[in-house]
């Protein structure tokens, strides 16, 4: 049985005082599901994510939940009770399409309950089901017997192995020994859910959809928009996902640099053995990447919608490789066209010439110095297909969606781009240099700025510290060096 199931945090839990309530009594504080405090879920609720979505359609938020073939689909909710009570009344707004069952009759779209006991019996009950369509947004109301000595109740919106469809709550109303909540007409009908195409707007509400006249093109060595109107990006990378298919406070730090640092530029790091499904040696994954290709769209889609561009970063090493242009006829057939995704298409090329940079070949033997341990899968490539057809990939797809492209030397050097190795796009919106700035790195104008004359450039990387580095035979120092590479990146509006 596989099972797909978001369960609240301990803060999430509803959890209520320990006197006697007076009747009737309503479980949710939240019925609308529009306020939140945090951005990251719909306040006394837990946080959706994967196949359960905190959607906006017209300024209104709901949850939908999206069926996956041979799996249980299930927003988990418990609520303790602190008293006895006869009834519970069940009231909500539903809309489903094209629901269908699985392999079971009751394999559909259903809300699943357990009245809990103290020593743990559980009493079942169901409300729903659904199969098929409606036609917009319908009521729904019932109303169950709630066994003595109950402590808690389990409330467990599903799409219960159903093959395919979708289901749409909102409006949910748990009311102890009251009647059911009336829903309002105006809120009933309306377009049918597969009409709709709400924006989905990740594990949290906000945002919609990035316009189309938001996506970016090249125009000499600037970036503008559809409407020729120029645009600097400004942000920053969120690291994680290319050493863990999970991330480590991944979605936090997504909503910590849209709303608090105001960034309009990401770049996400990213693994191809990951989106693949392949593991690591540390982490094995069991559904072929299905759960980390989903991860980056809800990343995708909350940035996106809330105005940042994305870059995602395939952060691998030394020289383009077949199974990095696998990766990119996957990704880039995904996000063809998409307004807010730029493609990193190789993090650090290094230890190879221009001409192997560009066009690919057999590799000359090098001495391999300077390896680190994420880069111990890059030490044995002997041959590469190059950037060239990396673009070519690509294109091959239909997206038109800007490339960016990293130079030698661990990315920092882009000296071959002023001096005939420049990449071609005849059929795209255009290619964008990057750059990786350390304090070890010196000459900035021969190895990027030269460059920056002639073609935008992305600073994917920069950063100082103030402990010297096991290779560097003396440490610059941090506090008159980061000032100056701020004021060059500023001076000469280098994106980041």
């Amino acid at each position: 049985m596989k099972i797909t199931r978001i369960i609240p945090s301990a803060a999430a839990l509803l959890l209520f005082a320990a006197t006697p309530w007076a009747a009737p009594v309503d479980l949710i504080r939240n019925p609308t599901l529009e306020a939140s405090k945090d951005g990251i879920r719909p306040d006394n609720f837990p946080s959706p994510g994967g196949d359960i979505a905190w959607m906006t359609e017209a300024d209104n938020k709901f949850i939908r939940l999206t069926a996956r073939p041979g799996k249980l689909v299930m927003w988990y909710q418990v609520y303790d009770l602190k008293g006895e009570f006869s009834k519970l009344s069940v009231s909500m707004r539903v809309r489903h399409d094209g629901v269908k069952a699985g392999k079971e009759n009751w394999h559909d779209a259903r809300i699943m309950m357990n009245f809990v006991g103290a020593e743990g019996k559980k009493t079942p009950v169901t409300a729903g089901p659904w199969k098929g369509s409606s036609e917009g947004w319908k009521a729904y109301a019932k109303t169950f017997e709630i066994p003595a000595g109950t402590k808690q109740i389990e409330f467990m919106p599903s799409m219960a192995w159903a093959e395919a469809g979708v289901l749409d709550l909102d409006d949910i109303q748990l009311t102890l020994d009251g009647e059911p909540a009336a829903i309002p007409a105006e809120k009933l009908g309306g377009a049918a859910a597969a009409a709709a195409a709400p924006v989905p707007s990740f594990f949290f509400g906000g945002g919609k959809a990035m316009p189309e006249s938001a996506m970016l093109k090249v125009k000499g060595n600037r970036l503008v928009d559809q409407n020729g109107k120029e645009v600097w990006l400004q942000g920053l990378a969120i690291p994680s996902m290319e050493w863990t298919p999970k991330g480590e406070h991944i979605k936090e730090s997504f909503v910590k640099a849209v709303k608090d640092w105001n960034a309009n530029c990401i770049r996400l790091p990213l693994k191809s053995a990951f989106w693949f499904g392949e593991g690591a040696k540390h982490y094995t994954q069991k559904d072929g990447g299905e759960a980390y290709r989903a991860l980056v769209d809800e990343l995708v889609g909350y940035a996106t919608s809330n105005g940042c561009y994305v870059v995602l970063d395939l952060h691998e090493y030394k020289a383009p490789t077949p199974k990095h242009a696998a990766f990119w006829k996957e990704a880039a057939a995904r996000y063809a066209n998409h307004p807010g995704v730029l493609f990193d298409i190789l993090n650090e090329p290094h230890g190879i010439s221009w001409e192997e940079w560009r066009d690919g070949g057999k590799l000359a033997e090098k001495k391999r110095e300077g390896v680190v341990d994420e880069n111990a899968e890059a030490k044995d490539v002997a041959e590469s297909i190059g950037m060239q057809a990396l673009v070519d990939v690509v294109r091959a797809t239909g997206a038109r969606n800007i490339v960016i492209a990293g130079g030698l030397d661990w990315a920092y050097s882009l000296t071959g781009v002023t001096e005939g190795f420049a990449l071609k796009d005849p059929s795209g919106n255009g290619i964008m240099y990057s750059t990786h700035v350390y304090p070890w790195k010196g000459d900035w104008e021969k190895h990027f700025l030269e460059a920056a004359k002639h073609h935008p450039i992305f600073v994917g990387e920069v950063g100082c510290q103030d402990k010297k580095m096991p290779f560097e035979q003396s440490l610059k120092d941090p506090y008159a060096w980061a000032p100056k590479v701020l004021a060059c990146i500023q001076k000469n509006q280098l994106n980041w």
